[in-house]
């Protein structure tokens, strides 16, 4: 990012009202043709600029997600499956859970499993109470509503990391069409929409872990331990995300370290820790199911690793800056997820996170190429369509089915 500055009053569009405001109207705005919307809006953002059309391409294309989410079946055992699917055991809880007679604390103990999981024995754990805890009482208090079920979570899924990735790239003051391209990427490309649903939790527990990131990014250290409680408290898988966090922030703390020493401790730091990580899990733990799909196969990781390539050249011919402390972030989770995937461990399970962090290392690629001004508009309409046909071909070959294709929820579908 050449000539990189960061403002300082990053909170006058934030306030609660405001946000209220433009949730209530975009809703109503964008519900009968949410593709078409949030089309529409995305060209005006890109022509006079304001941001709250940018705020209603988020919800427009998270009402359309909401949407196929209803329709997508809740038990799903294909062959390349296997034997996992987080939606049909949480739908199966969040309908039990409306009239489960034996009060809160009852979910999580042993003896009561068969009235909230319909015989599957799926517990949830003390330790992870943040999900359960709003199913059990959000199902009581809309009478099992499925509705509401399906469009919370999507929302919360998406809506939080879109807010936050426009904050962080605005504060940055960068090209408005590098913002439009870095948040298409984003919602078209890096969130595996076909896995988001069925590890409802993992994605929950992304959604807290990037308001952490945001909070470490602007250095209001004591918010960004509230939510990466609350990340680990919906997933206690997030507590190793949690620690590359400490790691990483604790070294981008070093004045006297360049950008490239800082990276270089970041891999080590993260490298000790992947490995203390596995040692104890693999001493504690006998067996994990496995949950996988063919939208986030061998040829998607391949994608990644060309992206990551590809971002790392443009980040090396890149000026510093101060966005240069996200990447030490973006690093340190590839640590991670490397470790995960060498030692055939988990490997969906911390590779879905990576979701939320996959649109730092386009920041510098798009941010080079669009630099070519000759080239700057025709690549990112190219690229915009890129990425929603990358969707529609995702769901197309994924083994989850949602009654449909991508292009029939262009307009709002209610049967």
């Amino acid at each position: 990012m050449n000539h990189l500055t960061i403002k300082t009053n990053i909170a006058d569009d934030s306030k609660a009202y405001r946000a209220l405001f433009l949730v209530g109207v975009s809703l109503l705005f964008a519900l009968p043709a949410p593709f078409y919307i949030g089309l529409l809006v995305l060209i005006l953002y890109l022509r006079y600029e304001n941001r709250d059309w940018l705020y209603l391409f988020f919800i427009s294309f998270v009402l359309l997600f909401s949407n196929m989410n209803l329709f997508k079946e809740i038990w799903a055992f294909g062959d390349f499956l296997g034997i996992g699917n987080d939606l049909g055991w949480y739908s199966t809880q969040w309908f039990s859970f409306n009239d489960h007679p034996y009060g809160y604390m009852s979910i999580f103990d042993d003896d009561y499993l068969i009235f909230i999981n319909d015989g599957f024995l799926v517990k949830p754990k003390i330790s992870e109470p943040i999900y359960h805890s709003y199913s059990y009482f959000f199902s009581r208090i809309t009478d099992g509503n499925y509705i509401f079920y399906v469009y919370s979570l999507t929302f919360f899924i998406y809506l939080p990391a879109c807010v936050v990735i426009f904050k962080i790239l605005d504060a940055n003051e960068l090209d408005k069409v590098l913002i439009v391209l870095v948040m298409t990427f984003f919602l078209f490309f890096s969130m595996t929409f076909t896995n988001m649903f069925n590890m409802i939790r993992h994605y929950c527990s992304g959604s807290f872990l990037i308001i952490t990131l945001f909070y470490l990014y602007f250095d209001r250290v004591k918010m960004a331990c509230v939510f990466g409680v609350l990340a680990c408290l919906t997933h206690n898988a997030a507590v190793v995300i949690c620690a590359v966090y400490f790691i990483t922030y604790v070294v981008s703390l070093r004045t006297d370290l360049s950008v490239r020493l800082k990276a270089l401790a970041v891999i080590v730091g993260v490298s000790l820790l992947s490995i203390a990580y596995l040692v104890v899990y693999f001493y504690t733990f006998t067996n994990y199911e496995v949950l996988d799909d063919r939208g986030s196969g061998l040829a998607f990781k391949m994608l990644d690793i060309l992206i990551f390539c590809l971002s790392f050249i443009a980040f090396l011919k890149t000026e510093p800056s101060k966005f240069d402390k996200l990447w030490l972030f973006y690093v340190g989770v590839i640590v991670l997820i490397l470790f995960m995937h060498l030692t055939n461990f988990l490997q969906l399970r911390y590779f879905a996170y990576f979701d939320y962090f996959r649109w730092i290392g386009v920041v510098y690629l798009f941010n080079a190429i669009i630099s070519f001004r000759k080239t700057k508009l025709l690549f990112s309409s190219i690229m915009v369509v890129f990425f929603l046909f990358f969707l529609w071909l995702r769901i197309y070959i994924s083994d989850f089915d949602f009654d449909g294709l991508f292009h029939d929820y262009f307009i709002v579908r209610y049967n």
